[in-house]
């Protein structure tokens, strides 16, 4: 197999993503939650979570990030007009704000490299790699990536042609096994 390098790792490293869903599933399939992200760029960008009948968005119209609270008011915050310090517009932009996971499986370089690769198959006939893995175990709390040190091992589909990760499934030591499903990028 031959890549592009330079294309793979602008795709596996993406800032900007025209649409994506992901779904969290059970072992029967029961759909727990759904993500939705649509991103113009880092900092114009909504992205809503559907967990039952609840449902919770965020928004960043590149001047003003907008955030639920618990009492359901929203937050707005202004974002700064210039970049000062440690890049702040980093806690404004998509891959701040989105759920971790969900971005690890757009920009797969963020997961790959928190984790121990025990095992890689492919790539298949539709151009699949298969990976199984473990988290290296050195995230800060609180981090809701994939990569959490609780004993969880990692099975991943990688789409090398699109440079995202279709299916995470998770296998948690006393927990249920969970699959984080991309189904749709545009």
């Amino acid at each position: 197999m031959q890549v592009d390098l330079g294309r793979w790792l602008s795709l596996v490293t993406r800032d900007s993503v025209g649409s994506a869903v992901a779904r969290v599933e059970t072992v029967d399939l029961t759909v727990l939650s759904e993500h939705r992200l649509h991103a113009d760029d880092l900092l114009h960008w909504s992205y809503t979570v559907r967990q039952g009948d609840d449902e919770v968005r965020r928004s960043c119209d590149g001047r003003e990030l907008v955030q639920p609270t618990a009492d359901g008011k929203p937050v707005r915050s202004q974002v700064p007009t210039e970049q000062i310090g440690d890049d702040p517009w980093y806690f404004y932009s998509w891959p701040g704000v989105a759920d971790a996971w969900f971005v690890e499986m757009l920009r797969p370089v963020d997961l790959l490299a928190r984790t121990v690769v025990s095992a890689v198959a492919g790539p298949d006939d539709a151009g699949l790699i298969r990976i199984t893995a473990t988290p290296m175990g050195n995230e800060p709390s609180p981090y809701n990536g994939f990569a959490l040190p609780d004993g969880r091992s990692l099975r991943v589909v990688l789409d090398v042609e699109r440079g995202c990760l279709l299916t995470v499934t998770v296998d948690r030591h006393g927990g249920p096994t969970l699959t984080h499903r991309l189904t749709e990028l545009t």
